[in-house]
């Protein structure tokens, strides 16, 4: 299902919409809990060419929150209180290889403070989170720094970047990932870049998504400190998304990754810091 052409709104308004979204399109691609997924062999049946569970007609009904004409943008307004910043747009990345910024969700700047709701769906768009949870500690790493940002640094003079870019969904190589670039106070940044407690984001549950964990992974250095990570699944999804941080003086940049279909030609975790080095390249030029 490609969420640039359908999309939900949460079942309320208020924070956790951009949760619901995720939350609803894990659901309809993931079986109930102790039964097989849809065309699933029989026990003890040889392994077939794994297909992907494609939604019942009323799970697809429950994602057609509105259907978009090619090029159309989502209809969530921009609930930032900040005036521009070109600067900190013309820092987001709109090229990398065969995927463009998304038309459906160009990048645009949040200026806080903001509606947390709102903010949490309109970035969400852009940046999607991981349908796992855990200790609020765990919440920068299964649903992205501007998350914690938005919870906890709701302030002026703090902003959000944020963008998606995608190729053609009838590809047969796709590539859709979300960046976010996050400025403001250095106490801030630093909390973003924070790896401490990590080891207590391994016990992640999600709501018929099954169990999963934060496993960090080497990446070359950028910036004042950088770290990568995957947001391991279970059951069908191995691994929901691959996400890089990479921390400066003056910002915090994020990549995340999430689980594509068709498997993607090369391993998001190489892929990822190519992205993130092109990122930083692009901010560096912007913000430097």
């Amino acid at each position: 299902m490609d969420k640039d052409q359908v999309l939900t709104r949460g079942e309320g308004e208020g924070e956790g919409s951009a949760q619901a979204l995720f939350d609803a399109i894990a659901r309809a691609a993931s079986p109930e809990p102790g039964s097989p997924a849809p065309g699933s062999p029989a026990p003890g049946s040889p392994e077939p060419h794994e297909e992907r569970p494609d939604p019942t007609p009323s799970e697809s009904e429950e994602l057609m929150g509105w259907a978009l004409k090619e090029g159309e943008p989502i209809p969530v307004p921009n609930p930032g209180t900040g005036g521009a910043n070109p600067r900190l747009l013309s820092a987001l990345l709109t090229d990398f290889g065969p995927a463009h910024e998304s038309d459906a969700t160009p990048g645009a700047v949040v200026g806080l403070p903001a509606p947390v709701g709102d903010a949490s769906l309109f970035i969400g768009l852009r940046v999607m989170s991981s349908p796992l949870h855990g200790p609020s500690l765990c919440e920068k790493w299964t649903s992205g720094t501007w998350s914690t940002v938005l919870r906890d640094f709701d302030q002026r003079g703090v902003w959000i970047a944020a963008t998606q870019l995608t190729n053609p969904p009838d590809t047969r190589d796709p590539l859709m990932f979300g960046e976010s670039i996050i400025t403001g106070p250095a106490e801030m940044l630093d909390h973003l870049a924070d790896t401490g407690g990590v080891e207590s984001c391994r016990r992640l549950k999600g709501t018929r998504v099954g169990t999963g964990a934060v496993e960090p992974f080497p990446v070359p250095p950028l910036g004042t400190r950088s770290f990568a990570f995957r947001i391991t699944g279970s059951r069908k999804v191995p691994v929901w998304q691959w996400a890089e941080v990479v921390q400066t003086p003056r910002y915090v940049l994020e990549i995340r990754i999430p689980g594509q279909w068709p498997k993607p030609r090369i391993d998001p975790a190489v892929l990822l810091p190519r992205i993130a080095e092109a990122a930083y390249a692009r901010a560096e030029a912007a913000l430097g």
